[in-house]
């Protein structure tokens, strides 16, 4: 029998594991106030440069990171556009309108079904600036990964950041596995960790990130990252968002336990050989598969693999004990 479900099933990196057990050695200031959770903030911040000035704050879960970093931006009048698909519109359930109050306007995607394009944006941005009657501009939030495998290239997230600012919008990315993005793209472009980091983020426009660690191998925690440095409304974010994540119960007393594994799983690059390991494990996948006749319905960019399978297929795994989530997407039926 084999699990195929997610990396959300998958157990702790041994880094992950080192971090828990070092954390649990003595007391410690409570409520971030620790010598830990400031490194691993300073290593966090450091992937981004000097010049991206970022603000790092750490929390449970990809909900809170999403939601709070994006009340952080926006007003209770704004809008927030999402990818029809995104884990923000169709799996956080109300968490973005009761954190943010915001409303989410979802957005079909156009020739890609897995990325948004500034032709499937531009619509959603113009309309009565400054009406009260409408939604004013508030944030656009992209997943990097996407929810269907594939990686925004740095000039496609350029674009779009480019598009949403001349138009009032602020640029959130849900990094849930921003590793696998860092990684694609160290490999595409031939980048450095820092360099891919920066692509993906402060060079193109990004004003804030969630930058996950559960899907990483961590056995909790994400990271908000806000890059005060070029943006105004990163830095007027990061004074709210810490009465923002206390207010609303995700700040943790013991935050070593969360922030000190990203401290070591971010060490000497592991986070990077890690998630290459599992998008090389995907690339197997996939490519037994198409040996197979089943071609993958979305390009393998990173560590998810997704295919249209015939209903007797589907059964004969299952009925063998093999497990994997089915979904109802653009143009697939099950995730392998």
């Amino acid at each position: 029998m084999a699990n195929f479900r997610s990396d959300n099933n998958a157990g702790l990196v041994p880094e992950a594991l080192a971090a828990l057990v070092e954390a649990a050695q003595g007391d410690a200031v409570a409520y971030g106030g620790d010598d830990v959770t400031s490194k691993s903030a300073t290593r966090v911040a450091g992937l981004f440069g000097a010049e991206a000035r970022a603000a790092v704050f750490f929390v449970a879960t990809g909900t809170a990171a999403n939601t709070l970093a994006i009340a952080a931006m926006t007003e209770p009048w704004q809008r927030v556009l999402c990818h029809r698909y995104s884990h923000y519109n169709e799996d956080e359930s109300t968490a973005p309108e009761r954190i943010t109050m915001c409303r989410t306007t979802p957005i079909e995607p156009g020739a890609d079904p897995t990325r948004l394009a500034p032709e499937d944006l531009l619509p959603h941005l113009v309309g009565r600036r400054g009406d009260v009657h409408e939604p004013a501009p508030g944030v656009l939030t992209l997943s990097n990964p996407t929810e269907l495998g594939t990686v925004y290239a740095p000039a496609e997230l350029a674009a779009l950041c480019r598009l949403a600012h001349e138009h009032g919008f602020r640029v959130h990315v849900d990094g849930a596995r921003f590793s696998q993005a860092v990684a694609h793209v160290m490999r595409a472009h031939d980048l450095s960790e820092e360099a891919a980091c920066r692509a993906l983020t402060v060079d193109a426009g990004v004003d804030a990130l969630s930058f996950g660690g559960t899907k990483a191998g961590l056995a909790i925690g994400e990271a908000v990252v806000l890059f005060t440095g070029p943006s105004p409304a990163a830095a007027r974010a990061a004074e709210r968002l810490p009465f923002l994540r206390k207010s609303t119960g995700h700040l943790l007393s013991k935050h070593r336990y969360v922030s000190g594994q990203f401290n070591r799983v971010l060490a000497h690059g592991a986070w990077v050989r890690h998630a290459t390991v599992a998008a090389t494990m995907a690339e197997r996948l996939a490519a037994g598969l198409r040996i197979r006749g089943l071609v993958p319905a979305f390009p393998r960019e990173s560590n998810a693999v997704f295919v249209d399978l015939p209903p007797a297929v589907d059964r004969r795994l299952r009925n063998r004990g093999h497990a994997y989530y089915p979904f109802a997407t653009p143009s697939a039926r099950a995730l392998a």
